[in-house]
């Protein structure tokens, strides 16, 4: 009962403080949602305000033109326009309420340089300067307005390691020092004062091997420090920083087994997780928490009001859980304490947004 009296508190606060009332839905842990209405996984997703874009990816028939809008209040999916570069193992994140789509394959063996930027205002789609290396799942998360992007894979899954960072307003890119360990398909996530974590990622191209490294970049002075590793050697997975200053690593698949990737649902070369683990940046260390509802790899994620939603994705197989739409609502929210104030529209945010594959 103090958790809900908290919750409704917390809520009237922010309605005080920033002249705006959110609606407080105080389910506990992991909560399911409208599902996606395109089955696809290898699509990402961005959060502006309340709603979340759906991009890319795709199923046993490719989808990966398809942009849907899912209304957080509304628990309703409406179709927007297609991006006009269809893409799979892309990224996709959100800067002063604009969708940025980097990269990403239309084949699963070419990469993509292309970088198209999303206003969902006037649901229209431009072409921006086109990312210099081309990769396949990179990282890429927002520091100071800027968009950096890490490793990921070139031709045929071959790890990049170039960092490449992309100014919105300028529209141009920076090339920064490569990256000591390249990986693709890692998770990754900025925290306050600009640290970017990345997590695990697959280390070859055939998708058998994959790390439990975890290091810190600091893009001031371009370094990296090894942090505690993950549990397990992972990739296709997902990382989000909240404003309590966690970051919550969840899901991921990696290959068992001496045979191929032949993908079925219960093909034991291939396993997938549903881990959820809450790591923090000060302590360097990890806890378990409540595991996803649904294990998988390749789906989309990002952070709205604080709570993290997961959608989309693959556990194996024609007909896996590709439309699960399910959202992640951390300890202690709504962090009254930790939000930040952007003065153009008086609305609490979340520093360090994320995205990441």
């Amino acid at each position: 009962m103090k958790r809900i009296s908290y919750q409704m508190l917390a809520g009237l606060t922010l309605c005080g403080l920033f002249s705006v009332c959110f609606a407080i839905d105080s389910f506990a842990g992991w909560k399911k949602l409208k599902p996606l209405p395109t089955h696809r996984w290898g699509l990402e997703i961005a959060a502006v305000g309340d709603k979340i874009y759906a991009i890319g990816g795709q199923d046993d028939s490719p989808q990966i033109s398809k942009n849907e809008e899912y209304d957080i209040a509304k628990d309703n999916w409406v179709e927007k326009k297609p991006i006009p570069t269809g893409r799979v193992r892309h990224t996709a994140v959100s800067v002063d309420g604009k969708v940025y789509v980097i990269g990403g394959t239309r084949d699963g063996i070419a990469p993509l340089a292309a970088v198209e930027m999303y206003d969902p205002k006037t649901d229209t789609w431009s072409k921006k300067a086109d990312m210099p290396t081309p990769r396949i799942a990179p990282v890429t998360v927002v520091v100071g307005r800027k968009i950096y992007t890490i490793g990921g894979a070139t031709d045929v899954f071959f790890p990049s390691p170039a960092i490449e960072v992309y100014n919105p307003v300028t529209d141009t890119w920076e090339q920064k020092a490569d990256m000591p360990n390249p990986r693709w398909g890692a998770a990754g996530a900025a925290v306050p004062g600009g640290q970017i974590y990345i997590f695990g990622g697959a280390t070859d191209f055939t998708h058998k091997e994959s790390t439990t490294d975890v290091d810190a970049y600091d893009p001031k002075t371009e370094t990296w420090t090894p942090r505690a590793k993950i549990q397990r050697p992972v990739h296709n997975f997902a990382a989000a920083f909240v404003n309590s200053g966690k970051i919550y690593v969840m899901g991921g698949e990696k290959f068992k087994g001496k045979g191929g990737l032949k993908g079925g649902p219960n093909d034991p070369d291939l396993v997938f997780y549903e881990d959820v683990w809450e790591y923090s940046p000060e302590e360097n260390k990890y806890r378990r928490m409540d595991a996803m509802p649904t294990p998988r790899g390749s789906f989309g994620i990002a952070v709205a009001n604080g709570k993290i939603y997961a959608i989309g994705g693959w556990n194996g197989g024609a007909g896996g859980n590709e439309r699960e739409n399910e959202a992640y609502q951390p300890p202690g929210w709504p962090f009254p304490d930790k939000f930040s104030v952007e003065p153009q529209d008086k609305l609490a945010t979340i520093w360090g947004e994320l995205k990441a594959h």
